[in-house]
C-alpha cells in the first residue's frame, strides 16, 4: 500500500506505486471515533498518525455556499457510499485471491469516476 503526502498530510492511498513520490506503508491504523471531530491522517516520523479537527457547524446560508468538490473528492465520496476504507483496502489486498470481488469493486470505482466527470461538466454550465 502506498500513500501520497503534502506537508505531512496524507492526501491519497493507493494499492500500487503508479505515481511518482509515493511512500510504501504496511498498513493504515484505524482512527478513534470522536464525536464532533474528523480524523485527519498525517505521516510523521515514519508513522501514520491522526489529528482530530472539530466538525464546523454551518448556518443555513453557509450550506448554500459549499464549494464544489474536486474530481478526486467526488470520486472518493461516491466510493465511500458503498465501501469503507477498511473494505477497500481488504479488497485491494486480496485482489488476486478474490478476483470477482475485486472486479465488482473496480467496476464501481470506474463508474464513480465517470459520474464525477459528468457532475463537473454539469457544474460548469
Amino acid at each position: 500500500m502506498y500513500i501520497a503526502i503534502k506537508n505531512e498530510k496524507i492526501i491519497g492511498v493507493y494499492a500500487d506505486n503508479e505515481r511518482e513520490g509515493l511512500i510504501d506503508v504496511d498498513s493504515i491504523p484505524e482512527p478513534e471515533q470522536k464525536e464532533g471531530y474528523i480524523p485527519v491522517m498525517y505521516y510523521r516520523d515514519g508513522k501514520i498518525v491522526y489529528e482530530y479537527e472539530p466538525i464546523p457547524e454551518m448556518t443555513v446560508e453557509e450550506e448554500h455556499l459549499i464549494p464544489e468538490m474536486t474530481y478526486e473528492e467526488q470520486v472518493v465520496a461516491k466510493i465511500r457510499e458503498r465501501y469503507s476504507v477498511d473494505d477497500e483496502l481488504a479488497i485491494l489486498r486480496q485482489r488476486d485471491t478474490k478476483p470477482e470481488e475485486f472486479e465488482a469493486y473496480n467496476a464501481y470505482a470506474e463508474s464513480c469516476k465517470e459520474e464525477a466527470i459528468l457532475l463537473i461538466e454539469k457544474q460548469k454550465h
